[in-house]
């Protein structure tokens, strides 16, 4: 446990601020190396504000954290939605920050912010360079502060049509309603905090007025409901001065006391059935458990990952290894502050009577659960779950953004009397008699909350208008829950600071960021490596990435999905080991490893402790080079891709990826079809063409392999040592030409009648990839058109209209020498993606023709120079660099000459990449939605009739005729 070192000693000295702003130092917990707990000091303001402090001087950054304790849970009955709401309210200025800079301000520093919503907490977050720690406290203390200073009708109004828009995207999909469907089911309709979405109900936030936002800023958002979490390259003394000085002052709120709420017993097994848009139909069962830094809560993760967490285990023997009419099984176990939810997922393959089926998978759900504790687990299948639930707790240091969550998590909710070595410590300690007693206590015998998604059967009905999954709202007609009675006789008393707030704080000198030094080397057999020491870090991280992927695939060498299906089965089991072996002994040294195609190459990613780095790359090379391509799971792995092609015709978001692939691209090339293939091509796959493409493709010479961790290049080496033995092969890596030329504006279509959004996409191609070229400069025009949050794009269809969640532009680097493409990307509300459209194509357009400003300019320059001080943090952040620098053999200062010419662009030079690149009247439109509703205002646009296409994208296209 963590020694407390409590002390009342003032540390404001000579620092001219009231004496009211004087923290106190309350504890801290000190560095030990034998220890993973996070040091830290702790303060308290006279005002209430809880303030923790940990330094970190790894990385010239800093991460500063607000989290209120208030989220859906503290909402009243038919108010549902007001603490999301207010969330993207907090980002619309305040009294002495204008509208949307907080985000200027930040994103301009080369910084990332945000801020999320749960049911019971609030946060908000930024991490950025360490010059800029007080501009950020400066920002966060005045929003805390004087958020009613600005707050307006006109901004109120489009963030509630903001959010509106942010539920269709996440609630109106595939099983979106699951959540919602399941929190009444679990919690029922007797006012439960949990029983409402977070995001609210869309009546409720239509009857949000501006009386009550002001009224919800009032009870919840003072210092005293408050914890500030700040961590990274800082001085303490000096940060807890910052901190007395924005944020001393502020005015409380009212008190806060800890929320209670009735533990959750269901009296009987609930059953509550929706029909969606869906292709596979799903069972999920919720039992009601413990609330987060329980006592059990260790005990019951384990349960879930003994249960269905390993090939192991029976719930993956009795559903996957045993059948084939099932698709997944799987347990989880989320906690929070009121409870937690033991969640069992079961997806099936469509049978043929669905009342039937769904029958016979919960009587097969309730008789797996009772066999469980008949059948038990080994003392060795405890071990290996536990090594593989604390594995990521020895990454934690990586992060100071991590480290902050978990600091303010244990704050909030567990009054600060854990660290992460007391988390690991909890599970270790589990033992097989607490396992099956939470079993028996939780599980066994006990009634669930069961929601079934089941395939909507006006899916098979040609022309049928679609009616979405309808959102019910119990407490609607609620008007007097007595939680109104604590917005009583609320009143704003507007702080009173001695010094000026409209004088913003200095910004101390930049601190140029490191990138890491590597080593790097190439074998006999043309395998090369590149590496960096990370001595951080307790775990080496490794990339692999074996060039070709799905483009080998091309002019019928391999039918398409062939590299996919190879990738997929070196995850399974070798010549030495089955699947189940493997897994466990990857999964007893506390080590992670898997492989996935792409385009462009298979990649590979392992990650595993310093000490078990040579027995996890023994077992790498069992998977990398003796895959055993079993016919029982190849025909498993098969059907579950033939079936997934189905599936993706019920979601936008799939078509919309592999359409515009096909636009872009063409029906013809392989770079049109999608990474898995197609039904047609992936039905005639057998075992034999999948050994022939790896003997064949995967080969040393076409292989990079990354290296981060605290481990030398000898050391590496050593451990590996079967790389140099690997056989070099001849692998030709074909190339592409003739894409299709389409005539201008052109728009195409696919109708998704479930589509409560749209998927819009407005682009074209452009050119490769190249680091220091027009390529990058175009990266950098982009920047101020759609390339941050504050982008002309996104402030006129977010911020100004509220059509959508989010719009962005972008140029992707293409394949090889292949070309990428520029486009513009959102999803926008249904009734307004006519007007989307337009709009966009405005603002490309006026962009094209009057440039960038100077100012636009500057800021851009502004933001990406300083973006380096983040890019380096964690392993993988490294990884990603070195594997950049090895794919186009940049040389290692390559981030200090693009520096360079971002540096020296001219205003004129930017606005000649723009007209070059950025020609609106070549751009092709693409639309993924509802055509019942879109497709008439899609040719009132004034581009001709809309080209409508299958849902995987194909289809009659205009070419442009050749002169």
């Amino acid at each position: 446990m963590k020694k407390f070192l409590v002390s009342i000693i003032v540390l404001l000295a000579g620092l001219s601020v009231s004496a009211q702003a004087e923290a106190y130092l309350k504890e801290e917990v000190k560095a030990d190396k034998n220890s993973l707990n996070i040091p830290y000091k702790r303060y308290e303001l006279p005002n209430g504000l809880n303030v923790l402090i940990h330094e970190d001087h790894s990385d010239p950054i800093v991460h500063v954290e607000v989290t209120y304790h208030v989220g859906s849970a503290r909402e009243s009955l038919g108010k549902s939605g007001f603490a999301h709401l207010f969330e993207h309210m907090m980002f619309q200025g305040s009294g002495h920050v204008a509208d949307e800079e907080h985000f200027k301000i930040v994103q301009g520093a080369g910084g990332q912010m945000n801020g999320t919503t749960n049911r019971d907490r609030t946060n908000y977050f930024e991490t950025l360079p360490k010059n800029y720690l007080e501009m950020a406290l400066y920002l966060e203390s005045d929003r805390m502060g004087y958020l009613l200073d600005s707050l307006t009708k006109k901004k109120f109004e489009v963030q509630r049509s903001t959010v509106k828009n942010e539920k269709d995207q996440r609630y109106g999909v595939p099983y979106g309603m699951l959540q919602e469907t399941k929190d009444l089911a679990l919690y029922g309709t007797k006012g439960h905090p949990y029983s409402w979405p977070v995001i609210g109900y869309t009546d409720d936030l239509d009857r949000v007025t501006l009386d009550d936002v002001r009224k919800f800023f009032l009870r919840w958002y003072g210092p005293n409901n408050a914890t500030l979490v700040i961590a990274g390259d800082v001085d303490p003394v000096k940060t807890i001065n910052m901190v007395n000085k924005y944020f001393g002052n502020l005015e409380k709120c009212p008190p806060v006391t800890k929320q209670v709420a009735p533990k959750v017993r269901l009296p009987e097994e609930t059953i509550k059935t929706f029909y969606d848009w869906v292709y596979f139909p799903l069972i999920n069962y919720t039992f009601p458990t413990v609330p987060m830094y329980h006592k059990d809560e260790a005990a019951l993760d384990l349960l879930g990952d003994l249960m269905a967490g390993s090939r192991k285990s029976l719930f993956y023997k009795t559903f996957i290894d045993e059948r084939d009419d099932y698709l997944q099984a799987s347990i989880s176990h989320p906690t929070f502050e009121l409870g937690g939810e033991f969640s069992l997922f079961v997806v099936s393959y469509p049978g043929l009577e669905i009342t039937e089926q769904m029958k016979n998978t919960r009587e097969l759900v309730n008789s797996t659960l009772n066999k469980f504790g008949e059948v038990g687990f080994t003392e060795e299948d405890l071990k290996r779950a536990k090594a593989e639930r604390t594995a990521g707790f020895f990454s934690i240091n990586e992060s100071i953004a991590g480290k902050a969550s978990i600091l303010t998590n244990v704050q909030i909710f567990a009054d600060g009397k854990i660290n992460v070595q007391d988390m690991v410590d909890a599970y270790n300690k589990v033992t097989k008699a607490d396992v099956m007693r939470v079993y028996n206590t939780y599980i066994k015998n006990k009634n669930a909350a069961i929601v079934q998604v089941l395939p909507d059967p006006k899916q098979n009905i040609p022309g049928q208008k679609y009616k979405p999954v309808e959102s019910f709202n119990q407490y609607a007609n609620v008007k007097n829950d007595p939680k109104d009675v604590q917005y009583n006789g609320l009143t704003y008393n507007r702080s009173k600071e001695n010094f000026d707030r409209s004088v913003r704080p200095e910004i101390g000198p930049s601190v140029a960021a490191k990138a890491p030094t590597y080593w790097k080397t190439t074998l006999a057999n043309g395998l090369e490596i590149i590496g960096t020491n990370n001595p951080e870090s307790k775990r080496v991280n490794i990339l692999l990435e074996m060039k070709g992927g799905q483009l080998l695939e091309s002019d019928g060498a391999y039918s398409l999905g062939t590299s996919a299906l190879t990738a997929g089965m070196m995850n399974e089991g070798t010549q030495k080991y089955s699947s189940a072996e493997i897994e466990e002994e990857i999964g007893k040294l506390g080590s992670s490893m898997g492989f996935s195609s792409g385009r462009k190459s298979i990649n590979g990613r392992v990650s595993c402790f310093v000490d078990q780095l040579a027995p996890t790359m023994t077992l790498l090379e069992q998977r990398l080079l003796y895959p055993n391509f079993d016919e029982k799971q190849f025909k498993k792995d098969k059907k579950a891709v033939l079936q997934s092609f189905r599936s993706d015709k019920t979601n936008s978001a799939t078509m919309a990826t592999k359409g515009w692939a096909k636009i872009i691209y063409g029906d013809e090339t392989i770079l049109g079809e999608s990474t898995q293939g197609n039904p047609g091509s992936v039905s005639k796959i057998t075992t034999a063409d999948l050994a022939k493409f790896h003997a064949n493709n995967i080969a040393p010479n076409v292989t990079r392999i990354v290296v981060v961790g605290n481990v030398t290049k000898e050391e590496f080496l050593k451990a590996a040592s079967f790389l140099e033995k690997w056989e070099k092969k001849e692998v030709k890596m074909p190339t592409y030409s003739g894409f299709p030329d389409y005539e201008t504006n052109q728009i195409f279509m696919i109708d998704n009648p479930s589509a409560t959004q749209s998927q819009m996409r407005i682009g074209y191609r452009t050119i490769p990839y190249d680091a220091f070229g027009d390529y990058y400069k175009l990266t950098i025009a982009n920047f101020a058109l759609g390339g941050n949050f504050n982008s002309r794009i996104n402030l006129s269809l977010r911020e100004k209209y509220g059509w959508t969640y989010g719009a962005r532009s972008f140029a992707t680097s293409g394949v090889n020498e292949i070309p990428g493409y520029f486009a513009v990307s959102a999803g926008v509300k249904r009734n307004s993606t006519d007007s989307a459209i337009r709009e966009s194509l405005r603002i490309i357009r006026e962009y094209v023709q009057n440039g960038i400003t100077q100012e636009e300019l500057d800021y851009t320059k502004k933001s990406l120079i300083s973006s380096d001080a983040l890019r380096y943090e964690s392993s993988f952040g490294k990884a990603s660099y070195l594997s950049f620098i090895s794919e186009y053999n940049l040389p290692a200062d390559y981030r200090q000459k693009q520096i360079q010419i971002l540096s020296d662009l001219t205003i004129d030079q930017v606005n000649e990449v723009i007209k070059k690149y950025i020609n609106p009247d070549e751009m092709v439109i693409f639309v993924v939605g509802n055509g019942f509703y879109v497709k008439e205002g899609l040719e009132n646009l004034g581009y001709g009739k809309v080209a409508m296409l299958k849902p995987d994208g194909s289809g009659k296209k205009k070419i442009r005729k050749k002169k």
